[in-house]
């Protein structure tokens, strides 16, 4: 069973996060639960008000008995220690609300990426099936990862687009036989990672380019126009270096649409 964990802080922004965990675990079949982290000194009382408005907010979504979790501390710590205890598979946050002087560095979602042991999907449109993917996939075992869990969200007859990009200066121009071994290469992947995904009627398509990555990838959101791109997470203790470098960083910082990562 797929097991979904959102994390709530009873923001509208946690509120599409609900959404998107409810339609996704409907269509997987999966369990859904929801963290709430309180302040640290709350009481019985203090715990109440927010179980009753999560308790509304599931049923405006027609959900049941939904588990809620509530756990003092702090909010990072806090989440992440409850996906670990459930041994989810996937952790759906909200945007970040909360505004950080220097902008993605240092918000919550920062601290989580950087230590969560599933992928993590930032929940920021309207919970429609996602019909349409991108995801940034070098020969990196996170990229392969965050790709196959991309797919499990697919819906029937959606399309999830590989991109690799085979990055040179852009000034130099370009290079065929570097990026002819670049397409031998990206195919035996492509082959490899095809044999492992279950048939879900979304169908997989590929892209190779050559050039700067921030370019490619900007391209690639502004041409396909995707509900959902998924990035690998290198883990490296630097942000800079923990994700796929600063363009990453702008997309979660000004997210375009939903948001996988996975490390």
């Amino acid at each position: 069973m797929y097991q979904i964990l959102v994390a709530h802080d009873l923001s509208p922004e946690a509120d599409r996060a609900l959404a998107r965990g409810a339609r996704l675990a409907r269509s997987s079949g999966g369990r859904l639960d929801v963290v709430h982290v309180l302040d640290e000194h709350a009481d019985s009382a203090r715990t109440q008000h927010p179980r009753e408005q999560l308790q509304a907010r599931l049923a405006e979504l027609g959900l049941g008995q939904v588990p809620l979790w509530f756990r003092p501390g702090h909010v990072a710590e806090a989440i992440i220690t409850q996906t670990a205890g459930l041994q989810a598979d996937l952790l759906i946050l909200g945007r970040h609300h909360r505004q950080s002087p220097s902008g993605f560095a240092g918000t919550t979602l920062e601290r989580i990426l950087l230590a969560c042991p599933v992928p993590v999907l930032l929940a920021v449109d309207a919970p429609d099936p996602y019909s349409r993917a991108l995801a940034a996939l070098d020969f990196s075992h996170c990229a392969s990862r965050a790709l196959r869990h991309a797919w499990r969200l697919m819906s029937a007859g959606g399309v999830l687009t590989a991109l690799n990009v085979h990055e040179v200066a852009e000034v130099h121009g370009a290079d065929e036989a570097d990026l002819a071994l670049q397409r031998e290469l990206f195919d035996q992947l492509l082959a490899d990672l095809r044999g492992e995904l279950p048939d879900n009627g979304a169908r997989l398509d590929a892209r190779l380019r050559q050039g700067e990555r921030s370019n490619c990838l900007d391209a690639a959101v502004a041409e396909l126009k995707p509900q959902l791109l998924a990035f690998g997470g290198h883990s490296r203790g630097e942000i800079s270096e923990a994700l796929l470098g600063s363009q990453t960083r702008a997309y979660l910082g000004q997210p375009p649409c939903d948001v996988l990562i996975a490390r």
